[in-house]
Order: structure tokens, then sequence, then C-alpha cells
């Protein structure tokens, strides 16, 4: 006799009518006894922002590389199929199942016989115990590991199904339960599509996100748009974070460019170097400014060595803050110059039209004019979208107290993107990805607020 299928789903909410979906899924199938068989895991795209994640903890970097609910659903299905379906709060994820399969057409009824739920059977067999699944956990003496993730929960769940089922495994409910699932047919499944399941930290590099590059070391000029790759790097780095998002776009800016490995960190030292100028313009280098260019280095793979060499070249240097282009060329460093004359060959390249010229080799660091600094206007529009740490009214009220204007939509007078996540799946932050817009965390928001320009005067 098939047993039990214990199941547990993390969501972005708590409703699917209120267009709340699935982000997690995780079931622990046990024997009649409740004894652990095998258990699977997988997080599921909602194809939308991922609600309270300061709850839930997942990231939406991670969701991006999972199967959407339609991948997930013929397998989902065929591990529930026969088994009573077990639950803390079963009305809650059922009612998200039934969603979930009616919504990629696979109208799923649930017999309410052949599914138990571990809060409510808690009045039975904990006498007295309040309804959470941690409360109940540590009355029956059962481990709770990894609260508000799904397969944490679910194992949580079916430690106190093996419980109760040790307390009284005569009680006339189980027997009722397993002839309900015996006789509840699911609806005819196509195969399912081969897919790996996808567990939270999927987004975690292994190494850093540069490693995505290719290795070459030729000498290949540093192309025209080397430019639009260091445009694209300003947008990235305006919350000092790299996100999956901006990682991905970044790797492939920078693949269209025909730009390898060596060019990139090329261009990231000479990055470093143009943001340590401006710091030392004053003569002065503040802990919040060294703050700062470590926070950029770590961003770009660099170290202390990095951040140490970059305001040695500022200090000692000229000044290139004012070079009328915003590109980049090539300058060598002390140790191993190289240029389009050879090695060791001083002055090794030329600024052409805003563009990047020179070889990228091992040591060499670009010249990399000033960066423009991201700035809003007062009566610039900004979005807001998530589930953010502060009410966004409050937010919003702080917006317009600086002059600028809180927009419901994106559009392309747009400046910029706030998200409680900036790898959001939102239809918002999707439609500023497609136009360009950037899409930031929450944090900077605080500090674009306390340097609004006036308009005019930008």
């Amino acid at each position: 006799m098939p047993g039990f299928a214990v199941i547990d789903l993390e969501t972005t909410g708590f409703s699917p009518r209120q267009h709340d979906r699935i982000a997690e899924v995780a079931v622990v199938l046990t024997d009649t006894a409740g004894r652990v068989q095998d258990e699977w895991c997988t997080l599921v795209n909602p194809e939308r922002d991922l609600g309270p994640q300061h709850v839930h903890g997942i990231s939406a970097a991670d969701v991006s590389l999972a199967p959407t609910f339609a991948v997930v659903a013929p397998h989902l299905a065929r591990l529930l199929e026969g088994r009573v379906i077990v639950a803390h709060n079963a009305s809650f994820d059922t009612r998200f199942l039934r969603a979930e399969f009616g919504r990629v057409g696979l109208p799923v009824g649930i017999d309410p016989l052949a599914c138990l739920c571990t809060m409510r059977l808690a009045g039975t067999f904990l006498p007295s115990a309040p309804r959470g699944l941690a409360i109940c956990c540590e009355l029956a003496g059962v481990v709770h590991d990894g609260a508000h993730s799904a397969l944490g929960d679910a194992r949580a769940t079916a430690g106190l199904l093996e419980h109760y089922l040790g307390l009284d495994d005569a009680d006339p409910l189980w027997a009722q339960a397993h002839e309900a699932s015996a006789t509840h047919s699911w609806p005819g499944l196509a195969p399912s599509s081969a897919f790996s399941p996808v567990l939270r930290g999927a987004s975690r590099p292994t190494g850093h996100w540069l490693s995505g590059l290719s290795d070459r070391l030729d000498r290949v000029p540093f192309p025209v748009e080397a430019d639009d790759y260091l445009a694209l790097l300003d947008l990235a780095l305006l919350d000092r974070y790299v996100s999956f998002t901006e990682r991905g776009a970044l790797l492939a800016a920078a693949e269209e460019a025909g730009l390898g490995r060596a060019q990139v960190e090329s261009l990231h030292r000479g990055y470093l170097d143009a943001l340590a100028r401006v710091a030392l313009e004053d003569g002065v280098l503040s802990d919040a400014e060294v703050a700062d260019l470590y926070e950029v280095a770590g961003q770009l793979g660099m170290d202390a060595d990095d951040v140490a060499a970059a305001v040695e070249r500022a200090a000692s240097g000229p000044v290139l803050a004012t070079q009328p282009d915003a590109g980049a060329h090539l300058r060598a460093e002390a140790s191993g110059a190289v240029g389009p004359g050879g090695d060791g060959e001083a002055g090794g390249a030329d600024a052409l039209g805003g563009s990047a010229r020179g070889t990228a080799l091992g040591g060499a660091v670009a010249t990399v004019a000033a960066r423009p600094r991201f700035a809003l206007a007062q009566g610039d529009e900004i979005v807001l979208t998530g589930a953010m740490t502060r009410p966004r009214e409050d937010w919003e009220h702080e917006a317009r107290t600086a002059g600028l204007t809180p927009w419901p939509n994106v559009t392309k007078r747009t400046r910029v993107v706030i998200a409680a996540d900036p790898d959001s799946l939102s239809g918002k932050a999707r439609t500023a990805r497609r136009y360009g817009i950037p899409v930031v965390s929450e944090s900077v928001l605080e500090e674009l607020l306390g340097r609004v320009e006036v308009t005019g005067v930008r």
C-alpha cells in the first residue's frame, strides 16, 4: 500500500486569487508507518515578484534558474498519485496546488478525505497545542530545521505525522484516508519533460562571475563596444551590487564586444582607478571613500592589493578625470608594460572617439575616464516594485518630498526602478531591463533621495 506524501509550499503571498504563486515545493514520501522513503524539492519560477522575501528567504536570482510550475506539474502529480497528501495547514497548500494545476490545464480535485492536516490533527494528538508548526514540533519532540523552507517544513511535518502514527496507528482516520487516496484518480498526464530540480543558492557562483568569459590572451585591440560595457557597468554598480541578472548582462555585453577575460579585468582595474582619482580630487581619502573602493573591487573580482594599487596610481599619476571622452584606453602596469609597439613600449595606447584602444594582456590597466555619477533630478519618475522592508507609502512620501514623481508603471521616462530584490521577476523589473533602465536595491534609495538635483542644474 502506498504511504503518505508530505508536502510543503513556499509562496509569494497568501492567496492564488490575488495572483500569488508557488515559489518552492517539497515532498517527503513515507511508508504507512510514517518512515521516510524519499524526498524531493525544487524552487519554482513564479513568473512574478517573490513577495515577502524576508519571510521565505528565496532570492529572485535562484528562481530565475528554476523551472516553471508547468514543467514541474507532471512529476509532482506522479509523486502525489495514490498517496495520502499530508500538510501542516493543508487547506492552504491544497488551495495553491489546485490553482497551479488548473493554470496549466490539469484540473485537480483533491479529495479532502485523502488529505490530512497535521495542524488540525494536533487537537487530537497534541491536546491544547497551538497551531504553528514550530511549537507543535517542539511539543512532539520533532526536529524542525530550516523553518520557512519548503523542504525543512516538509521534513518537520513528516516527523509530526510519524509521531501521531506512533501514538495511535489504529485510528480509523488513517485507513479512511488510504482508501480515499486509492480510489482518487488524477488527470492523464503527459510524460514529464526532463528537468533538474533547482535548490536555494543555485545562482551562487562557484568562482567569480568573470569565469564565464574566455581566458584568451591574444593581442586584440579594445573594440569601440568596450564603451558600451563600461556604460552598462555604471548602471550595474549604481547600488554597488552586481546582481545575478546584471552579471549575465555584463557577460553578454563582453561577449558581444569580443572582450576576453584579460581585457575585461583590465577595464575593471581602470574603472577602479577612475573612482580612486575622483576620491582623491580633494587630496583626502576618507573612510567612506576607502570602503566604497573596497566594495566596488569586491564586486569586480579584485582584492585589497588592487585597491592599494589603484590609490597609488591615482596619487602619483596624471589626473585624467577631465579627459573629453568617457571611454578607455590601455595603460601599462609598472611591471611588464605592453603596448601596440611591443613589450615595454611606453604610452601603450591612444583614445579614439571615446572608444577603448590597446592590447589587453596580463597586468595591463585600461585608462578609464571619470565615470558619470548617477543622480536623480526634481521631476524624475521612479518606480518601486516588490515587498519593501519599509512600507512603500513611506518611500513614496519621501520621494515626493524630494521632488521626485513616484509612478505606478514603468515607462521610457522612468529613471530608475527600486526593487526589493534587484533580480526581481516582476513585470515592472522586466520592462525596465527591456528599456535599459537600472533596477537597483532598496538600500540605495535613501542615498539617491539625499542628492536629488534641482531641475536644470544636473
